[in-house]
């Protein structure tokens, strides 16, 4: 006895030394400070006496005001004792809801250790102004305790709010903990309760539990005034203890309080326990649901906390009731899910006031009306629930009427699902020679089912390729998930689309005899996936939910063009929308810049992912350009021809051309792009330099006589042709299509504006001194302009701008900071790009830079004339120089913006001068032309009427002949015959070849007239 009380004296200094605190930590993240918590209330803990070393679960509300929903994770905070802990076996749990009765999701349960063992319960929780819509919160739930032997003591709990600001509002209860050495404790699966249920087998143990005494059960009719003795009570029953424990039976008790009367157990309120009939109640949320109801509610109520629910309807075995309530929590007792599983039953858990979701999309229910049995399975609880269930109205519809896409490439087909989450969708059927079925299912429950198809392996060998998707899931074996193919008859035509389409009580049809051409191919949505022929062999499709067009278009070549990039490896660029932002059109590239060759074609997509392996998500992202050699090459027929090659290369040499194995390919949107990196060596296949120009050739080829032809493999093999090299979707003898550009290489150059007569670039002493000029290295290059001090110039100075950027002219500016330098400082400027000089030439710092010199144009004239075809013309200018340096440039006389003459003029700033061009009209046809006098800065145009001779559209005859001279004296001869009219003048214009006003015609006209009048003189 000395060595119980000694521990009861240490176990209650322990009590007394350490409080019990349960307490919400807001452990916020949001820089902005949230509202302070206040209005802590603890508002229940029962039971809140218990007995010492004993295992309690305690029903538990706690409320606290002004929590701010910012999306920040929160913890509920409840800590023990050091000498206590929680049973981490036990319940432990939780339920928020705010002041509207929203619900507010917990994240995590966890224990730690504070002080003591596992003596703390952390529930964390991210509240958010999509749940919640008040700051009043509510805590409700249980956690159960491991109480130490203790003897007699009260202890204070306290319930905290503390916010992430430290404020902090406060409430308390007290636990009262019992010696046990004079009372009976009371249990429901080695648990205390506040409250027991009718039909609990409660369990009555402790030292004054012996097996050799006898017990009675007694009701309590009266306690004392003071509530703690008891003053009157009526038998019950009998009982005898075995192994130092009493199991009392409640199924037949009435609501009230109990106690056992035998060997000297005090008769209190503390050695008595309280009995309640269970409250239940369950009814479905609503009336009826379909078989595709993913989130019915099975509703729930009682006044105890959690409890386990025991569920069984007519008609459902085990396997059906698991599916159906596969995401209802599982029991909180001792018990498994399927522990009655021989009878029909599963046990899931039961709470206070809420819900069990049931899934019926998940199990294999009939269309029927079923009636629920839940049975509390330790109280005698039970309620009964109807509901009726019907079949899923399912529904799928093509999200385009028309899906568009060129044969050969890779097209994207999507279906909106309704009440659903799969569909199957055929392709084809019996009037274009082709027929297949895939299963499609929505992946990210968005509420359609998207996939891919390759049109190029559509029916081959690689048929099991042509169909991919990135979020959802697409089966090409439609069989396996309940699509069916039958005759006429309903007797099985097959057991995959291919089987169908071809078996003779099917569609009939023969292997393709070549990749799927263009045409329109029905899309066909059908619930049940069951296909069949009628009498007359075509194709029925059971269930139809919708149809679309898949219509394959005839490939074409559009274009070919020429862009740069700055330099980076070909497949610098994620995908080819990047490709598109770093890009700009040039026929001229930079040595060391991406050379870029955009080609507008379509065809090739479905060959190029098949033979690389690429997915057909992933060809905007880049494929190795080695897969356009496989394709291009004349050994594999497939008629497609793509050069890069120099022009004009000697007859004993092969041009040098872009090797395309070094070459990264992406595609979007019916065109391509074929990236290459200049400044790899092995970027073409022979050296290159400066002024190397390129022709660019894209086409599709057929043969005269044969057109593109599978070999007779069964299925047939994607690639194969057995013809001679001809385009898969051209008929044969069709004209070549094509697509042609060229571009020349050139070394990186740049110059600068504002040169001086000595050849040096002025620039201002300033704070933000401009320099500009231009370059042909690829705009969105990022290259450095620096002016450093020539030797011995006082004081020094190295000046960088590295964040000068490239027009998409070519242009640049660089803006620094010169005021370290003087006027008259002399220096060296220079272009760089990474570490390389691309320009370099001297500079001068000037007070003020000189405006560079500007060629302006006026005073045309004629600004408006007009002439006969034949007609000299005199055409003039003013000429002004608006700026201030001295500068010369070539003035040219246009015609219709050709350039026909040119004059060099030097002008210093602010000098003028007149030009003037004499002009010959003849070889122009009648009509308007546009005039003009144009410098490399300005033009001024006019126009220019032609009229044609009088004859209106022949030349006038010409005039007859002068009479012959009269004979020398003696017999007088006859006059000479009258010379023959004139030839026609031919008709106005000029010669394609030969742009202008025709000055050499009219010199040949001049020529012929002279040798005609001589001969007649003769």
């Amino acid at each position: 006895m000395t060595n119980d009380t000694n521990t009861r004296t240490k176990a209650n200094a322990v009590f007394f030394a350490a409080i019990m605190v349960i307490s919400m930590v807001a452990v916020g993240f949001a820089a902005a400070p949230a509202a302070a918590a206040n209005g802590a209330s603890f508002d229940n803990l029962d039971p809140s006496t218990v007995n010492e070393g004993t295992t309690v679960t305690h029903d538990y509300e706690f409320s606290v005001t002004d929590v701010s929903p910012d999306g920040d994770t929160d913890t509920f905070q409840v800590t023990l004792p050091n000498s206590a802990s929680f049973d981490t076996d036990g319940t432990n749990s939780a339920t928020i809801t705010d002041g509207d009765g929203n619900d507010i999701p917990v994240d995590d349960v966890s224990f730690a250790d504070a002080g003591g063992t596992n003596n703390r319960i952390l529930i964390t929780f991210s509240p958010d102004s999509s749940l919640q819509t008040s700051e009043d919160l509510t805590f409700t739930g249980q956690v159960t305790v491991n109480f130490p032997n203790a003897g007699d003591l009260d202890v204070d709990v306290t319930g905290e709010v503390i916010d992430s600001n430290g404020d902090n509002s406060a409430d308390s209860a007290t636990v009262s903990i019992t010696d046990t050495a004079d009372t009976v404790e009371y249990q429901v699966n080695g648990q205390a309760q506040g409250v027991y249920y009718q039909g609990q087998d409660v369990s009555a143990l402790g030292e004054l539990i012996q097996d050799d005494e006898e017990y009675i059960l007694r009701s309590v009719d009266e306690f004392s005034d003071d509530g703690d003795e008891i003053t009157s009570s009526s038998f019950e029953a009998e009982y005898d203890p075995e192994g130092g424990v009493i199991e009392i039976d409640t199924a037949n008790l009435e609501s009230g309080d109990y106690f056992l009367r035998g060997n000297g157990i005090p008769e209190n309120r503390d050695n008595s326990f309280e009995l309640t009939v269970q409250d239940f109640s369950a009814e479905w949320d609503e009336d009826s649901y379909d078989t595709g109801e993913e989130a019915a509610e099975l509703d729930v109520e009682s006044q105890r906390n959690s409890y386990d629910l025991n569920i069984s309807a007519d008609g459902l075995d085990y396997d059906q009731l698991a599916d159906l309530f596969e995401d209802a929590e599982g029991p909180v007792g001792d018990f498994d899910r399927d522990e009655n599983e021989d009878d029909d039953e599963i046990i899931v858990r039961g709470y206070r006031d809420d819900s069990i979701e049931a899934n019926f999309s998940n199990a294999d229910i009939d269309a029927d009306e079923y009636e629920f049995d839940l049975e509390v399975v330790d109280t005698e609880a039970s309620d009964s629930a109807s509901v009726n269930i019907t079949e899923e109205d399912t529904d799928a519809t093509f999200t385009e009427s028309v899906v568009t896409g060129a044969a050969g490439d890779v097209v994207n087909v999507t279906v909106d699902l309704e009440d659903s989450d799969s569909t199957f969708v055929s392709i084809g059927g019996d009037d274009v020679g082709f027929f297949d079925v895939v299963y499609v299912e929505d992946d990210d429950d968005d509420g359609e089912a998207s996939f891919q198809v390759n049109t190029r392996t559509l029916g081959t060998d690689e048929a099991a390729d042509a169909y991919e998707s990135e979020d959802d899931i697409v089966e090409t074996d439609a069989a396996s998930e309940g699509a069916e193919f039958t005759d006429e008859d309903g007797a099985t035509a097959g057991s995959s689309a291919a089987e169908f389409r071809k078996n003779s009580s099917g569609l009939d049809q023969s292997e393709l005899a070549r990749p799927a051409q263009p045409g329109e191919y029905d899309l066909i949505a059908s619930g049940s996936g069951e296909y069949t022929v009628d009498e007359d062999g075509d194709l029925v499709v059971e269930d139809e939910l919708d149809i679309s067009t898949l219509d394959l278009t005839e490939p074409t070549v559009e274009s070919v063009a020429t862009w740069t990039a700055p330099t980076e490896s070909s497949d610098d660029a994620d995908n080819a929308g990047e490709v598109l932002e770093e890009v700009t059109q040039r026929e001229d590239i930079a040595l060391d810049d991406r050379l870029v060759i955009q080609v507008q074609a379509d065809g090739i997509e479905g060959f190029v992912a098949q033979e690389s392996g690429t997915s057909l998500y992933d060809l905007n992202e880049g494929v190795d350009g080695d897969v356009l050699n496989t394709l291009v090459d004349d050994d594999n027929d497939q008629g497609v021809n793509f050069e890069v090659e120099t022009e004009g290369s000697t007859a004993n040499q092969e041009p040098t051309s872009l090797d395309l194995s070094e070459t990264t390919v992406y595609f979007a949107d019916g065109q391509f792009f074929v990236v290459a990196d200049t400044s790899n060596d092995d970027a073409f296949t022979g050296s290159v330099s400066d002024g190397d120009s390129f022709d660019v050739t894209y086409e599709y080829v057929t043969d005269d006589d044969n057109r593109y032809s599978f070999d007779d493999d069964e299925p047939p093999t994607w690639d194969s042709n057995t013809a001679a090299d001809s385009f898969a979707y051209y008929p044969a003898d069709t004209d070549t299509v094509s697509g042609e550009t060229s571009f020349t290489l050139e070394e990186r150059s740049a110059s600068f504006n504002n040169e001086n007569a000595n050849d040096s670039v002025e620039v201002a002493v300033s704070e933000e001194a401009s320099i500009t000029g231009t370059t042909n290295i690829a705009p969105g290059t990022e290259p450095t302009v620096r002016l450093r001090s020539a030797s011995g110039v006082s004081p020094q100075f190295i000046l960088t701008d590295d964040e000068v950027e490239i027009a998409e002219d070519g242009t640049f500016e660089s803006t620094i900071d010169t005021t370290e330098g003087e006027v008259g400082s002399e220096g060296t400027l220079r272009f760089r790009v990474g570490s390389s000089n691309v320009e370099e030439i001297d500079a001068v710092l000037v007070e003020q830079v000189s405006a560079p010199a500007t060629f302006e144009v006026s005073e045309l004239s004629p600004s408006s004339a007009t002439a006969t075809a034949g007609d000299s013309v005199t055409v003039s200018a003013t000429i002004e120089n608006t700026g201030e340096a001295e500068a010369t440039q070539d003035v040219a006389l246009t015609l219709d913006g050709d350039e026909l003459d040119t004059q060099e003029v030097t002008l210093a700033g602010g000098d003028s001068t007149t030009v003037e061009f004499t002009a010959d009209t003849s070889g122009l046809d009648a009509g308007d032309y546009e005039h003009g006098v144009a410098t490399d800065d300005d033009e001024a145009t006019g126009t220019l009427t032609i009229e044609a001779a009088s004859d209106g559209g022949d030349g006038d005859d010409g005039d007859d002949g002068t009479d012959g001279d009269d004979g020398g004296d003696g017999d007088d001869g006859g006059d000479g015959e009258d010379g023959s009219d004139g030839e026609d003048g031919g008709d106005g214009g000029t010669d394609d070849s030969t742009p202008g006003f025709g000055a050499l015609v009219a010199l040949v006209a001049l020529i012929a007239a002279a040798l005609l009048a001589t001969r007649r003189n003769e």
